[in-house]
């Protein structure tokens, strides 16, 4: 009898509990795949930022809208995932590569919604220069510092209102972590390359959650 009182406390302790949390190691990036030049941001930008979370610990996916592998010149990066078929529950924190994507390119809404998904549970979260829209759009920044490629015009785009511009250089504000110069910038702009300096803040993002 006492061991079948036993089976049932542990029966009613296991569906009693609450949802399985996310891997808090787990993080995702999301590449576009419409970039202006694509070899070297996949290079100096996103295998940059794989390798460096990966020298912390953490473990990474990657997604693209297709879910295809990146193949570029002499460079290549395997793919995890349709951005489509991912969820912020299974991760701790999500990156968004600039990618240079051509100008007006438009910000794919499935992304918007998982940032907006991992700010709801301040997971952390960090884009540079042409990503920092998704962000925005997800209405991360109200509130924020953020760094992106230039001052914003609010009243051309009102998904940045009521954020700081701090300039081109890496902020971090809470769980956000934003940058103005990606690998493509630095050449034409003769800027230093803020992807390190992003990827080291969004790493101490990471490591500082409750």
């Amino acid at each position: 009898m006492r061991k079948l009182i036993s089976c049932l406390i542990a029966f009613v302790c296991l569906f009693s509990a609450g949802p399985i949390l996310a891997d808090e190691n787990d993080i995702l990036i999301f590449v576009r795949d419409d970039s202006r030049n694509l070899e070297l941001m996949l290079e100096e930008e996103v295998l940059v930022i794989k390798a460096m979370l990966e020298a912390e610990g953490f473990d990474v996916d990657i997604a693209t809208v297709d879910g295809e592998d990146l193949v570029a010149e002499s460079v290549s990066v395997s793919v995890d995932h349709k951005i489509a078929d991912v969820s912020m529950d299974d991760y701790g924190g999500i990156a968004l590569p600039c990618m240079a994507p051509p100008p007006g390119s438009a910000l794919e809404s499935t992304v918007v919604g998982l940032v907006a998904e991992a700010a709801a549970s301040a997971k952390p979260v960090a884009a540079s220069r042409g990503a920092v829209g998704f962000l925005a759009e997800a209405g991360v920044l109200e509130g924020k510092r953020f760094a992106y490629a230039s001052p914003v015009d609010v009243d051309d785009r009102p998904s940045f209102r009521g954020a700081t511009f701090t300039g081109t250089g890496t902020e971090r504000d809470g769980f956000v972590t934003t940058n103005g110069i990606c690998p493509l910038a630095s050449r034409s702009l003769n800027l230093p390359d803020g992807t390190r300096d992003m990827t080291v803040a969004f790493i101490e993002s990471l490591k500082s959650r409750d």
